[in-house]
């Protein structure tokens, strides 16, 4: 049974385990990899509720289209209900900034990390769309965000 209820099967929690682990060892960036249809939109939830109810944390998901963010939008809503969110994303018409979890298309934020409040944690859904050198919409709004 994961945080408040929730029911998590044994590997999802053991990932959220081993991110929290992984964070208090490191300073730098873990990944969670899960095969499609393991369920990782409810780890990230899980991660989610911890950050915000816990740490009173504020949580950045990063998506790079909109099918994603509604997914996201979906299982949080059906997991988390209690958890506030907003969605900034154009193709879906959104630009809300002011809740703890903000769900976001990479093309509507990459170059606006700095008019964005700052975040404890980021989320990224498709994170092996970020290259591993070199720049992109990812790389360039990460590093902004660090700043």
């Amino acid at each position: 049974m994961g945080r408040k209820g929730m029911l998590l099967r044994p590997y999802q929690q053991a990932a959220i385990d081993a991110v929290y682990s992984y964070l208090r060892a490191h300073d730098d960036n873990p990944c969670v990899v899960l095969p499609t249809g393991s369920g990782k939109s409810p780890v990230s939830a899980a991660i989610c509720r911890d950050a915000v109810g816990l740490w009173n944390g504020r949580v950045l998901i990063l998506a790079h289209v909109k099918e994603l963010l509604e997914q996201a939008a979906d299982k949080l809503r059906q997991v988390c209900p209690e958890l506030k969110f907003g969605i900034y994303s154009a193709g879906l018409k959104r630009r809300d900034t002011s809740q703890p979890v903000i769900l976001a298309g990479i093309q509507s934020v990459f170059q606006k990390a700095c008019e964005l409040d700052a975040f404890d944690l980021i989320l990224v859904d498709e994170a092996h769309l970020i290259p591993g050198d070199g720049e992109g919409m990812y790389r360039t709004f990460l590093a902004d965000a660090k700043k």
